[in-house]
């Protein structure tokens, strides 16, 4: 006849086998925020309105605010640089960003000239 503490111990087993099935079931799910860095790289995205704005780093065109996202964001060495946004009718946004390795968010709104 099995003890009660031999069924806890089957069963904990069997539970902790299931849920390590789990996740090898599902390799490369993690969450989207979740970074991975390499070397002295980091990253800028933009939530930006207009997201059409035109993004300068350090004086240099990148492209548009719209095609640096979390899934194609902005390589960035670390350091200090500068973020510019423009765009036609709005004032032009700049700050100063301490970049590190990982992705850092700009957000911004941009002010419609008068």
């Amino acid at each position: 006849m099995k003890t009660k503490r031999t069924g806890y111990a089957a069963l904990f087993l069997a539970l902790s086998a299931a849920l390590l099935l789990a996740f090898a079931a599902l390799p490369g799910c993690y969450p989207k925020s979740q970074v991975y860095s390499v070397g002295n790289v980091g990253g800028l995205i933009f939530n930006v309105n207009p997201p059409e704005a035109e993004v300068l780093l350090d004086g240099v065109v990148q492209g548009k605010a719209s095609d640096f996202t979390q899934e194609r964001y902005l390589k960035v060495s670390a350091g200090v640089h500068r973020v510019e946004l423009r765009s036609e009718g709005y004032e032009t946004y700049s700050r100063e960003v301490n970049i590190g390795t990982s992705l850092e968010r700009i957000e911004a709104a941009l002010i419609r000239k008068n």
